[in-house]
């Protein structure tokens, strides 16, 4: 397969990155890292007639971290700067471990967290690590900008709220809790270039040893990410033990709607869910508190 023919520009400004999608309404794409739209264009899943690179966009590449405003991460942001980064190791862990396993070296020095969010992939890797910490989208048009909630942006397999003619300029993301533990676990047959079959990721905050709150975050397993509120709602205000994240886990199974295809069958992929979250839970909790 090649690639079909398209006209390539690389605006300068967002200004002028709006101005060449107005102008060619319905025909053109934002080009982020590329590590999609070029395959998609190849299969002719999608025809765009003329490409708008966001390459040159210096606002859309920071990684900004305060303890008091927490971090701003570019759209832009290349993954495998996500996975190297000192402060994302530190303050945002599970996000730098969900990066590392991204696709390959090649793959995460062109692909970029907006890409990856915006691809809207049920099994996308930094997805459930970014709304377990609560992260917010910044998306900006020429008419100005608005606010959503991660949790909110997808609408379905390849389907987020954004509209025609805006970017995703950046994600924010809160200072995270003291006392706060996280686990991020990706299943799949392979160790590297794989599409997870079932991914959990779990973040729990305690007072003592009791968790004062719970997100419990699984992907490929919906037509979105979900969350298990039954699950969450399970952990929160109780002393962590290991029944407690047995039933927690059970629920969050009870809460998917995964499907059959090739690699697995839908009860295979319900059966996944129970195990890695209690995995997950156990693996979150350890890191601040002694349970039994």
């Amino acid at each position: 397969m090649i690639l079909p023919r398209f006209k390539f520009t690389e605006p300068q400004t967002l200004e002028e990155a709006f101005e060449i999608v107005e102008q060619n309404k319905g025909d053109s794409a934002f080009l982020a890292g590329g590590t999609d739209l070029l395959v998609n264009l190849k299969k002719k899943v999608v025809n765009h007639s003329v490409i708008v690179s966001l390459e040159k966009l210096a606002e859309l590449k920071n990684i900004e971290y305060s303890n008091e405003k927490g971090l701003t991460l570019g759209a832009m942001t290349r993954i495998s700067d996500i996975e190297e980064s000192l402060v994302l190791r530190e303050k945002y862990p599970i996000l730098a471990i969900a990066a590392s396993k991204l696709g390959s070296p090649q793959v995460r020095n062109r692909a970029t967290v907006g890409g990856n969010i915006c691809a809207a992939r049920p099994a996308g890797d930094t997805i459930g690590p970014l709304i377990a910490y609560a992260a917010t989208a910044r998306l900006v048009s020429k008419d100005g900008e608005r606010r959503q909630p991660l949790e909110e942006f997808f609408l379905g397999p390849g389907r987020t709220i954004i509209k025609e003619g805006e970017i995703l300029a950046d994600i924010q993301l809160s200072t995270v809790p003291a006392n706060t533990g996280a686990s991020y676990i990706k299943y799949g047959i392979r160790k590297a270039m794989e599409i997870a079959m079932v991914t959990v990721t779990t973040l729990l905050t305690f007072g003592n040893a009791s968790c004062q709150s719970a997100w419990v975050v699984l992907g490929a397993v919906a037509p979105t990410f979900i969350r298990s509120p039954q699950a969450e709602d399970v952990l929160s205000g109780k002393m962590f033990s290991r029944n407690i994240a047995g039933q927690a886990a059970k629920l969050a199974a009870d809460c998917c709607q995964p499907i059959s295809d090739m690699r697995a069958s839908a009860e295979y992929r319900r059966e996944l869910v129970e195990v890695l979250t209690r995995r997950s839970l156990l693996e979150a909790a350890s890191q601040c508190v002694n349970f039994s």
